[in-house]
């Protein structure tokens, strides 16, 4: 029985081989974390090529919603001018230089060699690239949303400002004072009714979920004025009001203003050009040739004269 089944196997394995090989075929990448900014390099390799010249990387694009090939001199070297394939000492690699998020993958290393009766193609391979970008402070409940490095704000007044940064997972957000032990950890810093001890310097700082390394940080300072007596209407100061109101109005006037401005010296310049008189015209009375007075025909000339 043992004899018979040793037999079949090997008629098996004749078979594939009549038929053709099946390489092993994988991509080799790193195996690290990878982070936004970083050289990552791809390696192709099969045990069936020494030299790798049959294959050649793809990458999947969901925009196109198809796989394309990846070289040095065709396809999409404008998107991809950062890549760089090379084939040296038998070897397939793939270099991406200054990596960014939307260059994780999906790769795959694909041949079509006549030694092989059909397309091999390797697993898929894609990579996390971690990234934490810059932080955004903005202030809730307020015309101008955007914070600058400094924020004057009123005794009695309440303060919102919500801190927020782009990355590829929620980071951690923690919010300080500078000289002090107080801290918050949420993404929006609220301060009610505040006084001249609320003043100072507030930092947010952002910290990746799963790289505690990767940290951004910012500042600005509070600065709380006296609460004055100005004129205010529906809740804004006068300083709101000419920043929102009286700015815009000032500014369409003066744009009214030059165009009307314009518009009366290009009219004075028409009317300074010299005009033909109507009467003028009328006494020019059309002449046949070799003749001093009009005379009347009944025939029409194509030449008349003009005295």
């Amino acid at each position: 029985m043992k004899a018979v089944l040793c037999l079949f196997l090997v008629s098996v394995l004749c078979v594939f081989q009549a038929h053709g090989e099946t390489p092993d075929v994988q991509i080799i990448g790193p195996e690290y974390p990878v982070l936004e900014g970083d050289d990552v390099t791809l390696e192709c390799s099969s045990s069936s090529d020494s030299d790798m010249r049959h294959f050649a990387f793809q990458k999947y694009s969901k925009w196109m919603n198809r796989w394309f090939e990846l070289d040095t001199v065709r396809y999409f070297r404008c998107w991809y001018y950062n890549l760089n394939v090379s084939r040296e000492g038998g070897r397939l690699l793939m270099q991406l230089n200054d990596v960014s998020e939307w260059q994780k993958g999906p790769y795959r290393c694909v041949s079509s060699d006549d030694n092989f009766t059909d397309v091999v193609v390797s697993e898929n391979f894609t990579f996390t690239v971690y990234y934490l970008r810059d932080i955004y402070l903005q202030r809730a409940n307020s015309w101008s949303p955007s914070v600058a490095d400094y924020l004057l704000v009123e005794e009695g007044s309440d303060v919102e400002i919500k801190c927020s940064a782009s990355a590829d997972q929620e980071p951690f957000y923690e919010w300080s004072k500078e000289f002090s032990d107080w801290s918050w950890e949420y993404d929006t810093l609220t301060l009610t009714n505040v006084d001249r001890s609320d003043a100072g310097m507030y930092t947010c700082t952002a910290y990746h979920s799963d790289m505690p390394s990767i940290v951004k940080k910012k500042t600005f300072q509070l600065r709380v004025v006296p609460k004055s007596s100005s004129i205010s209407f529906a809740g804004l100061s006068l300083g709101d009001i000419l920043l929102y109101f009286v700015a815009p109005t000032v500014s369409l006037l003066l744009l009214v203003i030059t165009l009307i401005v314009f518009i009366i010296r290009h009219r004075r310049r028409q009317m300074k050009k010299p005009q033909i008189s109507l009467i003028e015209t009328e006494k020019r009375t059309p002449i046949y040739k070799g003749s001093s007075q009009s005379v009347c025909s009944t025939t029409s000339d194509t030449q008349p004269l003009v005295m």
